[in-house]
């Protein structure tokens, strides 16, 4: 099976992950003022948009036509290295998660963790020249609909700031 099979996995998975996204807004918008009070809720809330994107992303780069192995192995790797980077920032700016329920329900279940974990070993298994890599794609992708869906849900019942 090469790359170039995956074309089906990948729409639907992208598709998938942009109605994700425009809920995420819906959630969002519906619950402004506690979210715009809160940086814990902001940043949780940059979180799933940044985890949900690295979704449609992942989708995106696995549908361009002819591409070598290599060159999507280095794309995932940066890709990976990047949402690390930013779900650390993000982190980092919610602040006080040890101390909130919220914050502690959220990092125990770290999508964003699983999703750049396994993205990261994909990435390598490519850059080796093995396309099997690809096959860790999917529960990193399931990984990234879970915890799109779970983080919105919690953004929207948390009434409070």
């Amino acid at each position: 099976m090469g790359l170039s099979d995956w074309g089906d996995f990948a729409v639907v998975i992208g598709a998938a992950t942009a109605a994700l996204l425009g809920l995420l807004f819906v959630a969002v918008s519906i619950r402004v003022d506690p979210i715009a009070r809160s940086a814990e809720l902001r940043n949780r809330a940059a979180q799933t948009l940044t985890l949900l994107l690295t979704g449609l992303l992942v989708a995106a780069l696995l549908v361009v036509p002819d591409q070598r192995k290599w060159s999507l192995g280095a794309e995932y790797l940066v890709l990976a290295l990047v949402v690390v980077g930013v779900a650390f920032v993000l982190d980092r700016r919610a602040g006080n998660r040890r101390g909130s329920p919220f914050g502690r329900r959220l990092d125990a279940v770290n999508p964003t963790v699983v999703t750049c974990s396994l993205l990261f070993i994909a990435a390598v298994i490519l850059l080796l020249g093995r396309e099997d890599g690809v096959y860790l794609l999917v529960p990193a992708l399931i990984a990234v609909l879970v915890g799109g869906v779970v983080n919105a849900w919690l953004i929207l019942v948390r009434l409070t700031g």
